[in-house]
């Protein structure tokens, strides 16, 4: 049976004294790649954009609605649905498509989740927010969805 594997790079440095810090990049971009499947077998610490800056964030910072859906399997279909319609710019049509769901279905997943997390998705602080906060979640291993749909 074939072994997934993953690869961080940390980035280069000009003197061996530095190589700590280069394999400590390297091993936490590799740890961000396989718990971020989109983001390829191969990571690049300079290239993981907002990642870096979460790897070195505390995940008790997580958007405090985002706690009981986190902390129950039952709600892993609404934080799939609401990572993919933020990974997707809040577009309907795309994450309906992208989850093979009815819009209708969509607007219903959506509306429970600002009833359970106690938030508002046309406010563009508390979506971004929720955003970063899911994906913190991901990185920590508190959130494990089943389809790796998106890589944002």
């Amino acid at each position: 049976m074939p072994v997934p594997v993953v690869v961080g790079v940390g980035r280069p440095r000009p003197v061996l004294a530095a190589a700590a810090e280069s394999y400590r990049e390297a091993r936490h971009a590799a740890e961000v790649t396989a718990r971020v499947p989109g983001l390829g077998r191969t990571a690049e610490w300079a290239r993981l954009g907002v990642y870096r800056m979460l790897t070195q964030l505390p995940d008790q910072e997580l958007h405090p609605g985002l706690e009981g859906l986190l902390a129950d399997a039952q709600y892993l279909p609404l934080l799939e649905t609401l990572e993919t319609y933020l990974d997707l710019a809040g577009s309907a049509v795309a994450t309906s498509r992208a989850l093979r769901l009815h819009r209708t279905s969509l607007y219903y997943r959506l509306q429970r989740v600002e009833e359970l997390a106690r938030t508002d998705l046309k406010d563009g602080g508390e979506r971004l927010a929720l955003h970063l906060s899911l994906k913190m979640a991901r990185l920590s291993g508190r959130y494990l969805p089943r389809d790796s749909h998106s890589s944002s």
